[in-house]
């Protein structure tokens, strides 16, 4: 019977959290226990169904960037906007968005989940769509070897029921590709040649010779060329280009190239890339990524 109430109790548990100054993730946590299918009702109905955007690397910027370009669209998205990534934190943000009754005005959710998290949350909540970023060796301490976290990320793969994006220029993510069976749709995003040294896979960072990845693979979108302020993508053959970008590092530029081939694979023949490459401009990294400070007056 509680579950009529999961709603109206873990906003209350929300509100004392907040006015005591708690964690964000504790009234999903609140609710994980009284209501473990809370999270899963709230989204099996959505129209565009749930993607899952995961890997060592980027998750939370790239997760900003994706909703915001799917919100320039006119789509409503919900997200765990906070950068909790665990299934509690996802949980924690839903009480912030339903109803009194636990429903979601939303059309897709857009979700970061870190990779071991994810694994326990696609087995309740199959995505229709992922984005695999990369495997690197962040976060051994963790994991214990990186064919560890490759395995994770196999694994939602595996689980999603519509389109996998995978990036092409890290051997360990491309090559879930070929483990996946069934009606599993992949898609890639990629460099162009003259960039790919530019961002090394971990392999090549580490000066192990990588696994063997076919670069003619064909993308959904490749970044094709940047500079300090502006970058050119690829997508449906044609060069498109951002310009007065304000994300920082490079690696979010490239991340970009992930979040807009994720948007192609959701929107298929309805994109827009012009309109996506535009809206991309006014994008900023998640709060702390790439942020330059003034320290004694020095850039940091």
């Amino acid at each position: 019977m509680i579950h009529r109430h999961t709603t109206i109790l873990g906003k209350a548990v929300r509100q004392a959290a907040r006015l005591r100054g708690g964690g964000s993730a504790l009234p999903g946590l609140f609710v994980e226990k009284i209501d473990p299918e809370f999270t899963k009702r709230c989204l099996e109905n959505l129209p565009r169904g749930v993607v899952v955007i995961s890997g060592t690397n980027g998750k939370t910027t790239t997760t900003k960037m994706v909703v915001e370009l799917l919100e320039s669209t006119g789509m409503k998205v919900f997200t765990n906007r906070t950068g909790s990534n665990f299934s509690r934190g996802v949980a924690a943000a839903l009480l912030g968005e339903v109803d009194s009754k636990g429903r979601l005005n939303a059309d897709i959710a857009v979700l970061e989940l870190d990779e071991a998290h994810a694994v326990h949350f696609v087995k309740k909540i199959p995505p229709r769509y992922s984005l695999l970023l990369n495997v690197m060796r962040d976060q051994l301490d963790r994991f214990g070897e990186i064919d560890k976290t490759a395995s994770m990320l196999e694994a939602i793969a595996a689980a999603t029921t519509d389109t996998v994006v995978l990036n092409r220029e890290d051997p360990r993510v491309a090559k879930i590709a070929e483990k996946l069976t069934g009606t599993i749709k992949t898609a890639f995003f990629g460099l162009s040649n003259d960039l790919r040294s530019t961002f090394p896979s971990d392999d090549e960072i580490h000066s192990i010779t990588p696994s063997a990845v076919a670069s003619t693979t064909p993308t959904l979108v490749s970044l094709e060329a940047f500079t300090d302020h502006d970058a050119s993508f690829k997508i449906k053959g044609q060069i498109f280009t951002s310009a007065n970008l304000k994300l920082q590092g490079i690696y979010n530029i490239f991340n970009a190239a992930a979040a807009l081939s994720l948007i192609a694979a959701i929107q298929g023949d309805e994109i827009e890339p012009e309109k996506l490459t535009a809206a991309l401009s006014d994008i900023t990294p998640a709060f702390g990524r790439g942020e330059k400070l003034q320290i004694a007056g020095q850039p940091l």
